[in-house]
């Protein structure tokens, strides 16, 4: 079988988190339910199951949470694009599939829900699927023939058999809670249909209504439009693409991804974070560090910000704040009038672990005396090609640095926006050790590195 992905599986999600997976055959696994949704085709007298087929691919489209994949079939291909979206008068996403028949033939498709743990209820009601009295599968056509059965045995010879029913069926109860059952719809060539998972019964869902790939792709464009940016050869030495912020932007938030939004531009959600997070020692640090980082006031006055008092209060007697995140929260607690707080933590001087990671990876890596850029050993695939990142914000401030070459010497661009009294100094060890300025900005010409022998190596 010849399948091109990417990942096993992709998030699917919002703003409020994550609704669901796909898996690389475009089967949605959706986070409100424990079953699985997949589409089969049939085509004249043959049906695909994609997880099955020979030529599939499954890609994730941009940035954004969305995902196609791609079926071909005799006589041309059906393209499966899915995606999370909040529909104006839905109070939860939904997830949402859109199917395109690019082909030269008619097809029907067979929207079909299996169990993964149990599944006790299932019935139609006019074009949906309802799972347990909780969830609805709902198609934004009539059905034209429907199944329900116990278990999944024999369901692809059901379907492939044409043995559904043309007929509404009775409602199901699973005394082994594995009712399985299937909606299967036409669709005619250059044409599409959608489906929704969505995870109430409350209210009738219109696919028609939720937003469709591309204002889920503008939206995400616009949430990542103070990211710092890079142009990479590749991931060799870490980093995050936009894609990687949409994802933590996505999952359950951490001080650790609340310190690698901040880091890579994203500082209204890092703040938002932070602020409406439990307090804990981490989240105490991932706080200090938006300051280090920023020093923006706001961030810790207003009665929505982050409260810093709870924070603080949070640590216990075995915790402790190591020199550089000290200092962080003592400048940070003189900025918001808390005087004789910083004084006396400048009088407690405690000492552990000074950040929780470092959000930049191998890029770049923050010391006590500035920024080392690429301070490990350049990759070999990374030799001769130019690349450069931008607006990253260090705990020195706002740093951009850019690599182009020529013949075999690197020359180093740079631009460092250092905090209020602060003289960073920038190395690039990566490139040549013995280079070091505390300039704010400019460019040199880097020696020549060391001649690769025959396997590429230095």
């Amino acid at each position: 079988m010849t399948i091109k992905v990417e990942s096993s599986y992709g998030l699917l999600g919002t703003d409020s988190g994550v609704s669901g997976t796909v898996t690389e055959s475009g089967s949605i696994h959706p986070m409100f339910g424990n079953y699985q949704v997949e589409w089969w085709v049939g085509e004249e007298e043959h049906w695909y199951r994609p997880e099955s087929e020979t030529t599939l691919v499954h890609k994730r489209v941009g940035s954004a949470p969305v995902f196609e994949t791609s079926l071909t079939i005799s006589s041309g291909r059906i393209v499966a694009k899915t995606w999370a979206a909040i529909g104006r008068e839905a109070q939860k996403p939904s997830v949402v599939t859109e199917l395109s028949n690019e082909s030269s033939t008619p097809v029907a498709v067979a929207i079909v829900v299996t169990p993964f743990d149990d599944i006790k209820r299932l019935r139609v009601e006019k074009n949906s699927l309802i799972v347990d009295e909780r969830s609805q599968v709902t198609v934004d056509r009539p059905p034209g023939y429907y199944l329900l059965q116990e278990g999944s045995k024999n369901l692809e010879s059901q379907i492939f058999n044409g043995k559904a029913d043309k007929e509404v069926p009775p409602p199901l109860k699973s005394r082994k809670k594995s009712a399985t059952g299937a909606l299967i719809v036409p669709l005619t060539h250059k044409s599409g249909l959608r489906f929704v998972i969505a995870p109430t019964i409350e209210k009738k869902i219109d696919p028609g209504s939720l937003p469709d790939f591309s204002r889920v792709e503008t939206g995400w464009g616009q949430r990542l439009k103070t990211r710092a940016t890079t142009n990479l050869p590749n991931n060799d030495l870490g980093g995050l693409e936009p894609r990687d912020l949409v994802d933590l932007l996505i999952l359950r938030p951490t001080p650790q991804g609340a310190i690698r939004l901040a880091a890579w531009g994203l500082v209204d959600d890092a703040s938002e974070r932070i602020a409406s997070a439990d307090p804990n020692p981490q989240w105490l640090s991932a706080a200090i560090e938006l300051w280090i980082r920023y020093r923006r006031v706001e961030d810790f006055l207003p009665s929505n910000a982050v409260k810093i008092e709870p924070l603080v209060r949070s640590l216990g007697k075995k915790d402790a704040l190591g020199q550089v995140l000290t200092d962080g929260l003592t400048s940070l607690l003189r900025a918001i009038g808390e005087d004789t707080a910083a004084q006396d933590l400048t009088n407690l001087n405690r000492g552990f672990p000074d950040s929780l990671l470092n959000p930049f990876d191998e890029l770049v890596s923050e010391t006590n005396e500035g920024v080392q850029l690429l301070s490990k050993q350049l990759p070999r695939s990374w030799y001769g090609k130019d690349f450069e990142l931008h607006g990253m914000a260090t705990r020195w401030g706002k740093l951009g640095f850019a690599v182009r070459w020529h013949g075999e010497n690197a020359a180093l661009l740079w631009e460092m926006e250092p905090h209020k009294d602060l003289v960073p100094l920038i190395t690039i060890p990566g490139l040549q050790k013995e280079f070091s300025t505390s300039k704010t900005e400019g460019e040199t010409l880097l020696s020549p590195l060391p001649p690769k022998d025959n396997n590429g190596t230095s």
